[in-house]
């Protein structure tokens, strides 16, 4: 391992997915930018894996940013940051010229228009989609916008710390590069934060949501908000377990069924009117309720059909889930598939106003890191209309930010105790009782899709923050090393991520516990509706030193109150 790289920019961005990419190429083209991915730049992390769509196109005359709006907040449970969410409501338009101004090409009708589908929670369909690889498609043309501008980025860099001068202000960042084992500093005058969320916390159908950029905000002194919210998509590829991940809501939105075990479609009992189109958190719920009074699947799940619609359309509009399970000898033109609720989706993350910025100066964030669009709960194929939109945004105020701020130096400390925590894993010599960091992920995951899952009482989250406690104190101090080499050493990354979820998973219980109602994917049973009047609040974490500490604070509402939907204020409902 060398000694110290030293880089210089003017603005470093953290992340290769979609808010990365769409900051990169919104930036000012007289700056230097670097973009530091984890994997490799656009095509690692979420968003290539997206399949469904875009909420950008208001293609039915009723619809409009303000209905897309008020959908957004409603699904959110109104602890959305409004002012947050009328800026991405109002900036769709555009969105789809761009991407196809850099090759994305995206689905549409005989007469050229563009092709929508309606997601649940959302009144109109207003998604814009390329079949079901939507993602793909769309980071292709980012990531060709990226090479035609000649942006500098550096893949498999494991960035670490965000690095502050003397006044607070975000500095540069320090990063352990995968590939050499050296490590690096980048010095520059703004940090972009466009990493993912944090639901790898859980056993997330993908595992790139490490909660990287949240943990190391909250390192940094920024606001981490609504971390008890995490988002399970109903409809996980479950079995068999080779095909396993998420089964787009493009499914659902296709026409797709739920049918339990006695072959009834039984969204009819929890939401009559919008069946399989209901929000994402109520239709979870409402399987785990099926497969516990034992109408599930064999194998633990619930079924899912597409075996009603013509096969033509489900080999168009599906093409991926069509492949997918036709790889593993299943036609699902022809069969059930069996799905279960995984988590998706971590709802809160950094405190950031319309602005993208943070509480800490230079410090900018934007897309999945961040909360406040989301609320209690997403819209499906409101997440990618987020990273577009926030990216642009970060990348121009960063910008802005640059061409008024003098380089300062960042507190060279905070390196020498980076390298010297990386190193001593190297040091720490493995003995028979020490512990893999395979096992001990595996325990964390575990605990929290148990005790912080879909459905939670004051009992089991007990529970969870006491595991959760042990494995700091008791577990983690044993994990070591056991493979000591400096090149690609993915259990060293694995090892430096454990703090990430540790930290994060005691703050998402912490909150879970203290939200006593249920409220979008917040769902308790010893608390089962909501209570607008003592919960209709946000639970901020910020970290000084070695403690964290909370603050409840009331939402405010903006631009819209729950007055207006006199339905939805005179129900208890978690979910609208």
């Amino acid at each position: 391992m060398s000694e110290v790289n030293t880089l210089q920019v003017d603005i470093v961005i953290i992340g290769g997915g979609g808010a990365a990419l769409s900051a990169a190429v919104h930036t000012d083209k007289d700056l230097s930018v670097l973009l530091l991915d984890k994997g490799q730049m656009g095509k690692s992390g979420c968003s290539p894996n997206a399949h469904g769509g875009l909420a950008v196109y208001y293609k039915d005359d009723r619809d409009s940013w303000e209905v897309h709006f008020e959908d957004t907040l409603l699904s959110g449970g109104f602890l959305n940051n409004q002012e947050v969410v009328r800026v991405m409501c109002k900036n769709t338009g555009g969105i789809i010229d761009m991407l196809e101004r850099y090759g994305a090409l995206f689905d549409r009708d005989e007469d050229g228009r563009l092709l929508v589908r309606k997601f649940g929670g959302h009144r109109f369909a207003r998604s814009v989609f390329c079949g079901d690889e939507t993602g793909h498609e769309m980071m292709n043309g980012l990531r060709r916008e990226v090479y035609r501008r000649g942006i500098q980025f550096i893949d498999e860099a494991f960035v670490t710390k965000i690095l502050l001068d003397e006044n607070g202000r975000a500095s540069g960042v320090f990063f352990y590069h995968i590939p050499t084992g050296d490590f690096y500093v980048v010095e520059a005058k703004a940090v972009v934060l466009a990493t993912a969320d944090a639901a790898g916390l859980w056993p997330a159908a993908s595992e790139r949501q490490r909660g990287d950029g949240i943990y190391m905000a909250l390192q940094a002194g920024a606001e981490i908000s609504d971390m008890e919210f995490i988002q399970y998509h109903p409809t996980h590829a479950w079995w068999p377990p080779g095909v396993r991940g998420s089964v787009s809501e493009a499914f659902r939105g296709e026409g797709g069924w739920l049918l339990n075990s006695l072959n009834e479609r039984f969204m009819q009992k929890y939401d009559p009117e919008n069946m399989e189109l209901a929000t994402r958190d109520k239709v979870s719920v409402s399987i785990m309720k099926e497969i516990r009074a034992g109408r599930g699947a064999p194998h633990g799940g619930i079924f899912a059909s597409v075996k009603h619609l013509p096969a033509k359309h489900v080999k168009e509009r599906l093409p991926v889930i069509y492949q997918k399970y036709k790889n593993f000898g299943i036609d699902i033109t022809k069969e059930y598939i069996e799905v279960r609720p995984r988590p998706h989706y971590l709802c809160g993350g950094v405190v950031i106003n319309e602005r993208t910025e943070t509480s800490i100066e230079g410090l900018f964030a934007a897309g999945a890191v961040t909360a406040g669009v989301h609320g209690a709960n997403r819209l499906g194929s409101n997440a990618l209309t987020d990273i577009l939109i926030f990216g642009r945004i970060a990348g121009e105020n960063a910008s802005n930010y640059v061409l008024n701020r003098k380089k300062s130096n960042y507190n060279r400390s905070e390196v020498s105790g980076e390298i010297t925590r990386i190193r001593s894993f190297f040091e720490k010599e493995w003995k028979d009782e020490s512990l893999s960091v395979g096992k001990v992920r595996r325990m964390l995951i575990e605990l929290m899709d148990e005790y912080i899952g879909v459905i939670r009482n004051e009992e089991g989250i007990k529970k969870g923050i006491k595991k959760l406690q042990f494995i700091k104190t008791e577990l983690l101090p044993r994990v070591s090393l056991k493979d000591k080499s400096r090149v690609y050493n993915f259990e060293l990354k694995d090892i430096l991520e454990l703090p990430f979820r540790i930290e994060l998973g005691l703050i998402s219980a912490t909150a879970a516990l203290l939200r006593k109602e249920s409220r979008g994917t917040h769902y308790r049973e010893d608390y089962p509706f909501r209570d607008d009047k003592n919960w209709l609040k946000n639970i901020v974490f910020r970290k000084k030193g070695d403690e964290v500490s909370y603050e409840i604070r009331d939402v405010e509402l903006k631009y819209r109150k729950i007055e207006d939907f006199p339905e939805y204020a005179k129900s208890r409902s978690p979910w609208h």
